[in-house]
């Protein structure tokens, strides 16, 4: 070997180990970017969630603060949120340098129920999104009456009455919904349901939902506005029409008297007005007449 070949080899050999520390240190900088604090989520911003608390968010989307920036996928997080019946929709993304934004749309819940094991709740579509046992996670009105047993996450409720029931708080407003704590199915042609202010509330068997519902909103407001004593029992099959007569006999009642007053106000304005183009002279003739 000539001593050319040799050192065109000692060339060789030091470039290979220049680009092999050169590929070193880029590993061990990438490594420290990664594992540097500076790249920690300061914060997971949270929004769109009424319902599910944020922690229980964090949990669904299998996060645990605080966490680096580049190791998080953003695909990966929306899937197993969106994956959870509890979450109708989710994005994900990040907010350089510290931050990461999860937007979720919920899947509320509408009713819940007891089951053999605790509670369900249930959606419009009387399908079950969450199980639990401690009874202080209760939000909604609890449908009594009929109990369920071996049922899971996920499961329809095939019941024609929870159905109903279903599609009635459907069509609440939502603040009424809130008003509402319970409703007692155990006779299928008398439902029943209770407000928070001890109210109970006859709805029959239900069979126009929309329609109970829109009468059931109508007599919250009216409720609301009304200075009469609260009721203690009102059956929206009977006595809302009966109520509806004698609130619109009062008002016509009203607007008559209201009738009267204009035209006594009318007619004095006119007899000022009359009297104000009088002449002395005219006026004395008037009262010696």
């Amino acid at each position: 070997m000539t001593k050319k070949q040799v050192k065109s080899k000692r060339l060789i050999a030091a470039k290979n180990l220049k680009r092999g520390l050169i590929g070193l240190f880029a590993i061990l900088a990438i490594i420290f970017i990664i594992n540097s604090p500076i790249l920690k989520i300061g914060y997971v911003k949270v929004t769109g969630n009424s319902y599910l608390p944020r922690e229980d968010v964090l949990q669904i989307a299998r996060i645990t603060e605080p966490i680096n920036i580049f190791s998080v996928q953003t695909d990966v997080i929306q899937n197993y949120l969106q994956n959870d019946l509890r979450i109708d929709t989710a994005k994900v993304w990040r907010d350089f340098p510290n931050c990461l934004n999860i937007e979720i749309v919920e899947r509320l819940p509408l009713a819940v129920m007891n089951c053999s094991y605790g509670y369900v709740d249930l959606d419009k579509n009387s399908v079950i999104i969450d199980t639990y046992k401690d009874p202080k996670k209760i939000q909604k009105p609890v449908i009594v009456g009929v109990s369920l047993d071996d049922v899971y996450t996920g499961d329809k409720v095939e019941n024609e009455v929870v159905n109903k029931v279903l599609s009635y708080l459907g069509y609440l407003k939502p603040e009424v919904l809130q008003q509402i704590i319970q409703i007692n199915i155990a006779d299928a042609n008398t439902i029943e349901a209770y407000t928070l202010k001890g109210t109970k509330i006859i709805l029959g068997n239900i069979e126009d939902p929309e329609d109970l519902a829109n009468k059931t909103n109508e007599f919250f407001y009216d409720v609301n506005l009304s200075t009469k004593p609260k009721f203690d029992r009102f059956d929206l099959n009977t006595l809302y029409d009966d109520a509806v007569r004698k609130d619109e006999q009062l008002y016509n009642s009203a607007s008559n008297v209201l009738k009267n007053q204009q035209i006594y106000q009318d007619y004095q304005q006119k007899t000022a007005e009359l009297e104000s183009t009088i002449t002395p002279e005219e006026s004395k003739k008037i009262h010696i007449g």
